[in-house]
């Protein structure tokens, strides 16, 4: 559908989504309005991050998506951004998904068709809400998402720079990751204590330490043993030169030889190309440029 030019886009700030356990999310909701002011009913596209619903990078794709006929819903994750309760990575990620979903499916500008979008952390996570099965999802867009634990980090310890992201991420908003220097914080020993190097505490980091093996700790984060539950299409994106690019040609072939019907078997697609992990940004990765051809209209 063209962008309309009879309607407006109007973005309704911080709805508030009850969960299961009384807490309430925050979403932006953007979508069509007729001048009439009626209020009519749209496919939804929902798209939940922890790093700030209200971005620039959220921005420019929700405006985009609402003008061609789709309601788009950022959403800041439990406990980030906006949003009530305690951030814990991933663990809270499925069934919040599921409510989340139900509820843009219930709302009188829905169709009742949800789906789900995402880069790395908001690609996992839609995995991890299509395994509680929520009855309105209809297909996901994942994109760079990372693997199983022990799948990347088959030692079992976390990466240094696995401290990175959870420093970014450790508190209700983006961390200033320049006001750390990185290159002295990853010479640092040990492990554990590496955290209040980078001067800041994290609970996270030191609990993924403590659990080095493939234990039933790990077992809510997995998803990847279990495509034979998965019956919705999905489009799969990456580039070869991301470093978690393992994660979506294992999905891909996972959901092609796996999926849980025949349909969602059959309407599996990958899309890769010559980027990093921010995919379809620009032509040139270090000294190598993949000329223009490299870019392409990812939106349409």
């Amino acid at each position: 559908m063209p962008a309309s030019t009879t309607r407006e886009i109007r973005i309704e700030f911080d709805q508030r989504v009850p969960m299961r356990d009384g807490i309430t999310l925050s979403a932006d909701v953007y979508r069509l309005i007729d001048k009439s002011g009626e209020t009519r009913r749209y496919p939804v596209i929902l798209a939940r991050t922890p790093y700030l619903k209200l971005s620039e990078g959220m921005l420019v794709p929700a405006k985009y998506f609402a003008g061609r006929g789709y309601v788009f819903v950022a959403m800041d994750v439990r406990g980030r951004g906006d949003s009530d309760g305690v951030f814990v990575p991933y663990f809270n990620e499925g069934v919040d998904g599921y409510d989340a979903i139900e509820w843009c499916a219930a709302q009188p500008w829905s169709d009742g068709n949800v789906g789900t979008i995402g880069s790395s952390y908001p690609g996992i996570i839609q995995w991890l809400a299509a395994l509680q099965k929520p009855p309105h999802l209809r297909a996901m867009v994942v994109r760079v998402t990372p693997s199983d634990p022990f799948v990347e980090t088959p030692t079992g310890l976390p990466s240094p720079m696995a401290l990175c992201w959870q420093h970014y991420v450790s508190g209700r908003v983006n961390q200033l990751m320049d006001a750390v220097d990185w290159e002295r914080v990853y010479e640092h020993l040990p492990l554990v204590t590496m955290d209040e190097r980078a001067g800041r505490r994290n609970t996270h980091w030191r609990t993924y330490i403590e659990h080095p093996q493939l234990d039933e700790f790990w077992a809510p984060l997995r998803y990847q043993d279990k495509f034979d539950q998965v019956d919705v299409p999905v489009l799969h994106i990456s580039g070869w030169y991301d470093d978690e690019q393992i994660g979506t040609p294992l999905n891909y072939t996972g959901m092609k030889t796996r999926g849980a019907t025949p349909q969602a078997r059959a309407s599996q697609r990958l899309l890769m190309g010559s980027w990093g992990h921010v995919v379809n940004t620009e032509s040139k990765l270090g000294e190598v440029d993949f000329g223009p051809l490299a870019l392409i209209d990812l939106r349409a």
